[in-house]
């Protein structure tokens, strides 16, 4: 017995050196390896933040707001901070923490709408990971996706290679009489009427040429928030379009506004920063900024809902694939603490950003559209 046990030992401690010391690894190995869970503490974050809900984790992981979930600040392996209210994060920044522990620099919204001035001791070497919506950032954190059958593309930042536009196949004849029942052009839920993407004024160009209806505080319709998914039918019953205007044109900045719709049977102009065939299905949208001017845009959407046949076409993708809106952030971060730790046992120590306004706000937004608002 004693033989037995000695042998075994030493299997355990060949296939220990193999993992630990050869860098020989991969994410089962990982799941393995790393049974102890990560602990991840929200330290100064925004109450929608703290509500999101945590989906079933691929590996072990703790997700909490509760900062005395561990007696002692230095024992979670990342605490996440709000980039969007960087000052609210400073006044209470930990007093102590431990040399292998991430801080996580957390953001969803634009450079634009978050314009840090970082005081010194925030804006060198302070964050290790930065979690957002950017393709360059450590955590990739969408607001959804679309995808055929999995979403590993939505945390690995492959490019997706869509199929090409198949536009034989007939939609169901419910689909067919919902869409022959649309009877105006457009419609634009928003409540901020000012933005730096210039939204206003093209959508001000827009409607000299095509009827728009514009609901919430910028327009004379309203469509409560609290009843999102009868808004949304709504938009699906009456209307050809949907404006899906970012108020920043950021890179690989889009939101909510265009993953919701996509669920319906409306199509969906767009108007931001991003590199939108990186996230939706080719014809299944209409880029403002491949147009010259916002009265070209309008004349083609006119045009399609004069030629039925032609607007149904942005329809084909639905039978391929499907919108996600599920948000896997944490879920995402988790998977890179564990990858992380094993990476630092074989030597890649933690890095830090050496200036995070910089990487946060340069180089990254503009004022300037492609499209003319003539």
């Amino acid at each position: 017995l004693l033989c037995s046990i000695f042998i075994v030992f030493i299997l355990l401690w060949k296939l220990m050196y193999l993992y630990i010391y050869t860098g020989q690894y991969n994410k089962t190995d990982l799941m393995i390896k790393n049974y102890q869970p990560k602990i991840i503490l929200l330290y100064e974050v925004p109450n929608w933040m703290k509500r999101l809900p945590i989906v079933p984790m691929d590996v072990d992981c703790v997700v909490t707001s509760d900062k005395n979930y561990l007696e002692d600040i230095r024992k979670y392996d990342a605490l996440v901070f709000s980039g969007s209210d960087i000052w609210s994060a400073e006044k209470t920044f930990p007093l102590l923490r431990s040399p292998d522990q991430y801080y996580v620099f957390a953001n969803l919204e634009s450079p634009f709408y978050t314009p840090h001035s970082f005081s010194s001791n925030l804006s060198s070497e302070i964050y290790n990971l930065t979690m957002s919506y950017r393709r360059d950032c450590d955590i990739y954190w969408p607001y959804g996706f679309i995808s055929n059958s999995s979403d590993h593309f939505a945390r690995d930042l492959q490019v997706p290679v869509w199929k090409t536009p198949d536009f034989g196949n007939q939609l169901e004849s419910d689909v067919i009489a919902k869409i022959n029942g649309k009877t105006k052009s457009a419609a634009w839920f928003v409540s901020h009427c000012v933005a730096k993407s210039k939204r206003n004024d093209l959508v001000s160009i827009l409607k000299k040429h095509i009827d728009v209806d514009i609901y919430g505080s910028c327009g004379t319709l309203q469509c409560s928030v609290k009843e999102t998914d009868h808004c949304y039918q709504l938009v699906e019953e009456k209307y050809f379009f949907y404006f899906s205007f970012e108020n920043s044109i950021c890179k690989d900045y889009l939101t909510e506004k265009i993953f919701n719709i996509m669920k319906y049977y409306v199509v969906p102009v767009v108007y931001g920063g991003a590199n939108y065939s990186h996230y939706l299905p080719p014809h299944s949208y209409i880029d403002a900024n491949d147009f010259e001017t916002a009265s070209g845009l309008a004349k083609y959407l006119k045009y399609l809902t004069e030629n039925f046949d032609e607007y149904v076409e942005y329809f084909w993708w639905k039978t391929y694939y499907k919108n996600v809106n599920t948000l896997k952030s944490f879920n995402n971060l988790c998977i890179k603490l564990h990858e992380y730790t094993t990476e630092v046992s074989v030597g890649k120590f933690i890095r830090s950003y050496r200036n995070i306004s910089s990487w946060w706000n340069d180089n990254q937004c503009t004022t300037e559209p492609n499209i003319k608002a003539i």
